[in-house]
């Protein structure tokens, strides 16, 4: 298998390079990596057409790892400058342009924004920098995608984490190109007039999103269905109910809240069922071909094209190619193809956990789905149907969870229960969503009353089935806790046992056995040395005093009244520190 999907090979060697990247960025300038790249391209070229194959190889491989170094460090200067222009100037105002569509939050809406210039000694000077902005929600005016505003004032940098284990906001922002945030409350900005030119291309997709919430908000009167709509197609998640959005962590099925590339690959099944009558015509496949890619770009469109959606979009547009142009083609290899090229311009979608979930997912389905159904062969249609979306679903799970424990330190007990059902709704709500904004266009009544009906109790549906885990006992295992390397020996495992399954050469089940072994000894001991860890923690958290003491699997705070009633607060910097020390109980011990 794998010699038919050499992409693998490539992404592999390329991630590499963007990992390493980290140890050569402030020793290596961009364009020296891109020199050795050049010349180790020249190599390989040679030693192709000479058909030194070992050669070609070697050289091959060491160019892709100088191409992963070289994108990551010129991403890196390109942050690095943008920061230090705005950091080595002192300015009294800058005007920024709305990037994206506001997000509802509980005092405020949240948008993207760009940074064009700032004011600095009199001087405006161009500049070129993404910041995260908060307008609270009582606002006499809340800015549009588009608008300009011109803010008095200074941005500022997320702090660093000051806590162990807190999570790292500051990171995470970078990672999605944003480097500064600023609050705006009344009377500290000015929305600039509208020009022809900023009303652009680029803010079609996010009109259309717009479009797509209003048609929506105006047809569904239930508010957790309308919630989850929005969610699933167009990626907000604003409108959704806290105790909805629990249940379907502790459901296991949070996935599917955010758009993603299972989202994206309903679309696209949905696509190639219905149309695929057209390659049997003499020009099908290219009207087949153009088709798709147009249905594909419209939920794009709907979506506001967020950087998920894009990854996804463009991964199912190299599948449709794959398959209108290609003789042969192997699912895992076409995967590839379309996370190299998201990888080559976007280096920091390496660590997007969208990203990695995504394409882990994917993976799972095209290796493990096979192998997981063939253990039960049903003759009944119904339950062949149903334990096929089951082993659909525990290929996914599988092939994911070393990487969500390792994020987010718990496990729904009943994934297994709820998620057919799940998938088996949503395969229905997606293009039925979709369905009833083209309707909407048609103006039939009873057209619309229809498909309204259909995306309704499709909703309803999968809200009541998330649910049901809440009421079992043992719904969901928390304060689980993997460091990187047993995440990387648990992929280990899967894969010997797969390709001990594929290859039919079971001598891999024998490194498979050796490295449980290897994998429980690590995690004993290291529990071990966790457990037998004592701690002492000064926390520094905005508007409480926090102190911390751990003994063995107990966490005690001594910490203020009002500290105790903030669960929020506890939740970001204190409850990582308690998932990744396996603390099984937190106690307070006094009350101030």
């Amino acid at each position: 298998m794998l010699s038919r999907a050499p992409f693998v090979s490539i992404v592999a060697v390329l991630v590499t390079g963007i990992l390493l990247s980290g140890y050569f960025t402030t020793i290596l300038p961009p364009q020296y990596a891109a020199y050795a790249a050049a010349v180790l391209l020249i190599l390989s070229a040679l030693f192709h057409f000479k058909h030194r194959k070992t050669a070609f190889s070697v050289s091959f491989s060491v160019f892709l790892l100088f191409t992963g170094i070289y994108v990551r460090i010129f991403q890196d200067n390109k942050l690095n400058a943008e920061l230090n222009a705005l950091q080595l100037n002192s300015y009294s105002d800058y005007e920024l342009e709305i990037k994206t569509l506001p997000e509802k939050r509980q005092q405020s809406v949240r948008m993207e924004a760009t940074v064009h210039r700032i004011l600095s000694c009199g001087k405006w000077i161009p500049v070129s920098a993404k910041a995260l902005v908060s307008i609270p929600t009582d606002a006499e005016s809340i800015p549009e995608v588009g608008d300009r505003l011109v803010v008095h004032g200074n941005m500022k940098v997320p702090e660093a984490p000051a806590n162990p284990f807190q999570f790292d906001y500051r990171r995470y922002l970078r990672n999605k190109g944003i480097q500064w945030t600023v609050f705006l409350p009344d009377g500290t900005f000015a929305i600039l007039p509208k020009t022809a030119i900023q009303d652009g291309p680029g803010l079609w997709s996010l009109k259309v999103s717009e479009w797509a919430d209003h048609e929506f908000r105006k047809n569904m009167t239930d508010d957790r269905s309308y919630g989850l709509v929005k969610a699933m197609l167009l990626g907000r998640r604003d409108d959704l109910r806290s105790d909805q959005v629990d249940d379907y962590t502790t459901s296991g099925t949070v996935h599917i809240l955010s758009v993603s590339g299972m989202h994206v690959a309903i679309i696209f099944l949905t696509v190639s069922f219905l149309l695929g009558w057209m390659k049997r015509w003499k020009y099908g496949k290219m009207l087949y071909l153009v088709t798709s890619i147009l249905m594909l770009g419209f939920y794009a469109l709907v979506t506001g094209m967020p950087p998920s959606v894009q990854r996804a979009t463009l991964m199912c547009i190299v599948f449709v190619v794959a398959e209108v142009f290609g003789r042969k083609q192997h699912a895992v290899n076409t995967l590839a193809v379309s996370a190299f090229l998201i990888l080559f311009f976007d280096p920091y979608a390496l660590y997007d956990v969208g990203f990695q979930l995504s394409y882990l997912a994917m993976t799972g389905i095209f290796l493990l789905y096979e192998p997981i159904c063939s253990i039960f062969a049903p003759t009944h249609r119904v339950i062949r149907f149903t334990w096929q979306i089951t082993a659909l679903s525990f290929a996914a799970q599988l092939a994911t969870f070393p990487i969500s424990l390792y994020y987010f330190h718990q496990f729904p007990s009943y994934f297994w229960l709820v998620n057919p059902f799940v998938i088996a709704f949503t395969n229905v709500l997606l293009p039925a969503a979709l369905l009833l904004l083209v309707v909407s266009f048609v103006n039939v009544f009873w057209l619309q009353t229809a498909v309204n009906f259909v995306v309704d109790i499709s909703a309803r549906l999968t809200n009541i089935s998330v649910a049901i885990p809440k009421k079992l006992p043992g719904f969901l295992i928390e304060n689980l806790n993997l460091n990187m390397p047993e995440v990387l020996m648990l992929y280990v495992l899967l894969f010997l046992v797969w390709y001990a399954y594929q290859s039919r050469e079971y001598v891999y089940l024998k490194y498979a056995y050796a490295l449980v072994f290897i994998f429980i000894s690590c995690a004993v001991s290291g529990s071990m040395i966790t457990f037998l860890k004592e701690d002492t923690i000064i926390y520094a958290i905005p508007g409480h005093s926090v102190m911390g003491f751990k003994k063995n699997a107990r966490l005690y705070l001594v910490a203020d009244k009002a500290f105790r009633r903030d669960t929020n607060a506890y939740d970001y910097y204190v409850r990582n520190y308690v998932a990744n020390q396996e603390i099984d109980k937190t106690i307070f011990i006094s009350d101030q």
